[in-house]
């Protein structure tokens, strides 16, 4: 029944606007679903992926609004997700997620193209928020008609910087 009324919410949440679609990368089963349903009930299309190597061939045949991927281990393991994710379409805000913060794979996934750190776990408040900076808040619009936030640049940036920054956005 619970089940029944979040899927009616999430409809009529979305039915008025155009459904934004979300790619999201996890191969933690219980944070995939989730995060899944917390994003459906806020109204946006998601496709959950639980393999990277599934992601980034996705990231091949589809087109997203925006990428949340999990770090994995302290190896980085979402590298790949954000590397095909910027290859595809620079515009495209990638999010990485993690359970244990790492300032080294945090630094190499700001200035590899991710526009988020955030260690998990989220409450769906957060999630809300998060999403919506990167989706409603801060659009601006690029030839194609698709809207994108602004991309940080972090390459003109020295490493204390972009440390830094890395450090505001993971807190």
């Amino acid at each position: 029944m619970a089940k029944k009324q979040w899927e009616d919410k999430s409809r009529k949440a979305s039915s008025d606007e155009q459904w934004l679609k979300l790619l999201l990368v996890d191969e933690d089963a219980n944070d995939r679903e989730h995060y899944s349903e917390v994003l459906r009930y806020l109204g946006y299309e998601v496709r959950p992926v639980d393999s990277y190597a599934k992601a980034a061939a996705a990231l091949g045949r589809e087109r997203f609004d925006l990428v949340i991927v999990e770090q994995g281990s302290s190896g980085f393991e979402g590298r790949s997700v954000l590397t095909r994710a910027v290859e595809v379409d620079r515009h495209v805000p990638v999010l990485v997620l993690t359970r244990e913060m790492d300032a080294d794979c945090c630094i190499e996934a700001l200035n590899s193209g991710a526009r988020e750190y955030v260690q998990k776990p989220l409450t769906a408040a957060e999630v809300r928020e998060l999403v919506s900076d990167y989706l409603n808040d801060s659009m601006g619009t690029f030839s194609g008609g698709r809207n994108y936030p602004h991309q940080r640049d972090f390459a003109g940036a020295n490493r204390a910087e972009a440390e830094a920054e890395s450090w505001r956005k993971a807190s």
